[in-house]
């Protein structure tokens, strides 16, 4: 189950991340300017990363379910 918390907290992160710099509320332009030039790229990069990430502990925590339910 904390697995599964773990994941989700990492998926919002990495959305967050990946849609950083959109049209949302609160966006980076919005908050900070438009001074960070290169950076967007890297946000992007992260938030996607983060978004892999929760998506294997999704699926490993799914995985460890299924064998402790085995048992």
């Amino acid at each position: 189950m904390a697995m599964r918390v773990l994941a989700v907290v990492v998926g919002i992160v990495g959305l967050y991340f990946a849609i950083w710099h959109s049209g949302v509320p609160f966006n980076h332009f919005e908050v900070f300017g438009r001074g960070f030039g290169g950076q967007h790229t890297v946000h992007a990069i992260i938030g996607l990363a983060l978004l892999v990430v929760a998506v294997w502990l999704w699926l490993r925590a799914r995985k460890l379910t299924a064998a402790t339910m085995a048992r």
